[in-house]
Order: structure tokens, then C-alpha cells, then sequence
């Protein structure tokens, strides 16, 4: 076993995949979604807002134009972190593949919007 376990070939890639280093153009696309705060040099997180709190701390969901969408556009809530959700593997699990659909939804409008603001 290696003494450095983080060095291996698997945790870099899993790192490069969560840590990517982004390109200029990369940034400017994802800064339509928020502004970039940086953490450290070559590594960039982006805050797409605050959602707003619900009952008991829980995230409402249903503000925007879909029903799992949370206050912040393009953010979606599932499970028990979701204001008025049952608190049970089997809501979550139905409730994580409605927000799948929900998303595909999210992006096609996006991409419509984004497409007649080029035109």
C-alpha cells in the first residue's frame, strides 16, 4: 500500500472531476449562473444564491416555475431537506426521479431563452 493513498491515480481523478480547473470561456459561461468566488489558486466554486428557508429551517420548494425548483432559478430540492416532504427513503427516491424530468425541463427552457437572445 502506497504511504501517500491520496497520490493514487483514482483519488486524483475523482478530485480533478469535483476540483476542475476551469478555462476563461468555461468561467464565462457558468457566470451566467452567479459570480465565481475563488478558494484557492486555480480552484473555482460557484454560488448560484441562497434559497429561501422554509418552516423549521427546511428549503421551500414551488416558488419558481416548477414544483421541486427552489427560490434560486435552477436549483432544485428533493428529499428531507424540502419543506413539506414525507422524511422517507421511498419520497425521496420518487421524488429524485420527478426532479430528473423537472431539470431536463429547466435546461431546455434555458437553452430556448439563451438561443433567442443570439438571434
Amino acid at each position: 500500500m502506497s504511504a501517500e493513498p491520496y497520490r493514487s491515480p483514482t483519488l486524483q481523478a475523482r478530485r480533478a472531476q469535483m476540483f476542475p480547473v476551469l478555462a476563461d470561456e468555461e468561467l464565462a459561461r457558468l457566470r451566467r449562473f452567479g459570480e465565481p468566488r475563488r478558494y484557492a489558486d486555480g480552484e473555482c466554486l460557484f454560488e448560484t444564491g441562497k434559497t429561501s428557508p422554509g418552516e423549521k429551517g427546511f428549503v421551500t420548494t414551488g416558488g419558481g416555475r416548477l414544483p421541486l425548483e427552489t427560490s434560486v432559478p435552477g436549483v432544485f430540492a428533493i428529499g428531507d431537506v424540502r419543506a413539506g416532504s414525507v422524511k422517507r427513503v421511498g419520497g425521496a427516491i420518487g421524488e429524485g426521479a420527478a426532479v430528473v424530468a423537472q431539470i431536463h425541463a429547466f435546461l431546455a427552457r434555458e437553452n430556448v431563452e439563451v438561443e433567442a437572445r443570439a438571434a
